[in-house]
């Protein structure tokens, strides 16, 4: 008997097929679904036209995350002693788990301009680790610090395609004293009633413990029914003090839940299977690059080009640009993935002092 593939995972086939094409006429190599997509650090990467051209060198020096990762906790802000790094014990427990949890944890070395800036005009920092691991083709996390005016920790876990596992989303944000944006959610690769009772029902109770991160998310960026789930943990605050009181344990259960399910998922054979399943995290890259309020945020802090270059090569490294339309802008507010810290709901404009 054929093996069931849901049709989401059949639709994203067809959109995977297409981000190939479009990777043809942006002269990068498409990869294969079964496995992981190349990045410009195991190909050559040719420039398109002058109009696509970052002015990133095209071949540079890549980087490990381990040693620099040891240096976590960073002790103070970069733009002062007086400023609270207020998500840096959530990206210290998040590795601890990573390495205490799962076996064959490895750098994934990515390029050296893309795993540390400072801010070209404010007092501002964004590093970025990323690893893969036995289960997992790729972890990563970014962390940027630019004092009260933003502090933000982002990371997403992709799975092996082996594995049907909703992806791990983490968005953590806040803009001054009084703007605080939280996302933290298994992001599911289909809407099956079957896959959501199997990965996103157990949320359930944890979620109910903590009335504060039950908010709903605005749609003004983001389908929250595609690639995010009902149980999504959602807060906003006008004030850090639930950082640490509601947030942290929150996120420390969903982390733990997270890993249960890995650790008792049953891995796929079926070669259709797979490769339905890698596709559809091809078109999460997709989806979130096109849509992700970020890219105005990069820019403000650390310029244009570069912020273009993070996205597609480091955040969301399946994705391929697509021509924008004449006078559209991406908002400045979410922090690489998970949800948006848009205009109205916790995250700056574009021009703003934001992160």
């Amino acid at each position: 008997m054929a093996a069931f593939v849901p049709p989401s995972l059949v639709a994203a086939t067809s959109r995977r097929a297409a981000v190939a094409r479009r990777c043809a006429c942006h002269g990068r190599p498409a990869g294969t679904l079964a496995g992981r997509a190349p990045s410009r650090r195991e190909v050559a990467v040719p420039t398109a036209s002058a109009a696509e051209s970052s002015s990133l060198p095209k071949t540079e020096a890549l980087v490990g995350s381990s040693d620099r990762a040891a240096g976590l906790p960073w002790q103070t802000s970069v733009a002062g002693e007086e400023f609270p790094l207020l998500f840096m014990d959530f990206i210290v427990h998040m590795l601890g788990v990573m390495k205490g949890e799962l076996t064959g944890v490895a750098d994934l070395p990515f390029e050296e301009s893309l795993s540390l800036q400072t801010g070209k005009k404010r007092p501002a920092r964004i590093e970025s680790w990323n690893f893969s691991a036995d289960g997992f083709r790729k972890i990563r996390a970014t962390y940027i610090d630019a004092g009260l005016p933003a502090q933000v920790f982002n990371s997403v876990w992709y799975p092996d395609p082996v594995y049907d596992l909703p992806l791990l989303g983490i968005d953590f944000l806040a803009f001054g004293k009084k703007r605080v944006l939280c996302i933290l959610d298994f992001q599911p690769l289909s809407q099956d009633p079957a896959y959501l009772d199997k990965y996103i029902s157990p949320l359930a109770a944890i979620k109910a413990k903590y009335p504060g991160l039950a908010g709903k998310m605005s749609s003004r960026f983001y389908d929250e029914n595609r690639y995010f789930s009902k149980e999504l943990a959602f807060g906003k605050f006008d004030n850090a003090e639930p950082i640490q009181a509601e947030l942290y344990p929150a996120f420390v259960e969903y982390l733990a839940e997270y890993i249960r399910a890995f650790k008792a998922a049953t891995p796929e054979t079926d070669p259709a299977v797979i490769a339905a399943t890698r596709a559809a995290q091809a078109d999460y890259d997709q989806y979130s690059a096109e849509r992700d309020p970020a890219v105005g945020l990069f820019s403000t802090y650390f310029g244009p080009e570069w912020a273009e270059a993070f996205t597609h090569e480091f955040l969301f490294a399946d994705s391929v640009p697509v021509a924008k339309a004449e006078g559209a802008t991406k908002g400045g507010g979410g922090g690489g993935g998970g949800a948006p810290g848009a205009p109205g709901e916790g995250g700056p404009p574009a021009t703003a002092p934001a992160a």
